[in-house]
């Protein structure tokens, strides 16, 4: 069972937690991730092979309406004025929240609990918010409901929906970064539980998914200006504040994606330093497109 819950007047979704449940072979192909120091441009075929070549544009210290020229240049020379697009916002934007309740609680009382709980979160955050919310598959027997809780600024949804619009692009769903971690996972079955270290030039996440609990947390690591000085002190310390949270968080083994993997010196490094389970490689797309790969696979199949 899914649910999606929809404020007045915000006509898309912030995400969909389990796929693999919903698939439907209708969707599209096309996401854009914008931060604000790049942009990653990606649009999949239905056998998950690049319509055209990955667009990465570096654009760091350009205007707003510098950034939707270029994204209007690229949509105008890949032909795709008009289509639908998936994209996200940064982890910085939101949050995710993990609840149980009692599975014995009736419908009526379930939902009402779950309201008051989202209420009680976005009280205290002081910016307009939009949310989503998700039921997790259970089992016979269970004696709790899961479910999991998006909630994002207003202000930077609609942001990135006037940004896509802007360049001549229809959102289709804007999804919380972490969730597009985690549906990596689930697309392509990792068994739970899983953790994730996602290594990108500016940032890096630690994500762990279970039936019980999903644990996140970003951690400091410009992995770019690693890539040019190579300042063994900088993968030193990211190496250390990794570990630290492996340990905190009682997580044994994780899988590495992102930028990172297609640097040997830095992969080796951290193979040698970290229990890797498993490198998270892209067929026919570059590891730095980890996120984008991601969203255009769930516009694929949702």
């Amino acid at each position: 069972m899914k649910l999606a819950l929809k404020l007045p007047k915000i006509d898309i979704k912030l995400g969909r937690f389990d796929l693999g449940r919903f698939f439907k072979k209708s969707g599209t192909g096309l996401s854009v991730y914008v931060t604000d120091r790049f942009l990653r441009v990606l649009e999949l075929s239905d056998d998950r092979k690049p319509l055209f070549e990955p667009v990465e544009e570096f654009w760091e210290g350009k205007s707003q309406e510098e950034k939707i020229k270029i994204l209007q240049r690229i949509v105008a020379s890949n032909g795709l004025q008009g289509k639908e697009v998936v994209s996200c916002i940064s982890v910085d934007e939101g949050i995710l929240k993990f609840q149980r309740f009692p599975a014995s609680m009736p419908k009526k009382d379930l939902m009402e609990a779950i309201i008051w709980y989202i209420n009680n979160e976005t009280q205290q955050i002081k910016e307009e918010t939009v949310y989503d919310y998700y039921f997790l598959e259970g089992e016979e027997g269970d004696r709790y409901v899961r479910v999991v809780v998006t909630i994002a600024k207003k202000k930077s949804v609609e942001e990135l929906k006037d940004f896509l619009l802007a360049a001549g692009l229809k959102p289709k769903i804007i999804e919380y970064e972490i969730v597009s971690v985690i549906n990596y996972g689930l697309i392509n079955n990792l068994p739970p539980p899983f953790s994730i270290l996602y290594v990108d030039y500016h940032e890096s996440l630690l994500v762990q998914y279970s039936r019980n609990s999903i644990f996140y947390n970003k951690i400091d690591f410009n992995y770019k200006v690693f890539r040019e000085s190579r300042d063994m002190a900088m993968l030193d310390g990211f190496l250390i504040e990794v570990r630290n949270q492996l340990v905190i968080n009682e997580i044994s083994n994780i899988y590495l994606a992102g930028a990172v993997i297609a640097d040997e010196i830095t992969l080796e490094n951290m193979m040698v330093n970290l229990p890797v389970l498993g490198i998270l490689d892209l067929e026919y797309v570059p590891s730095s497109f980890f996120i984008p790969y991601t969203l255009s696979v769930e516009g694929l199949e949702g």
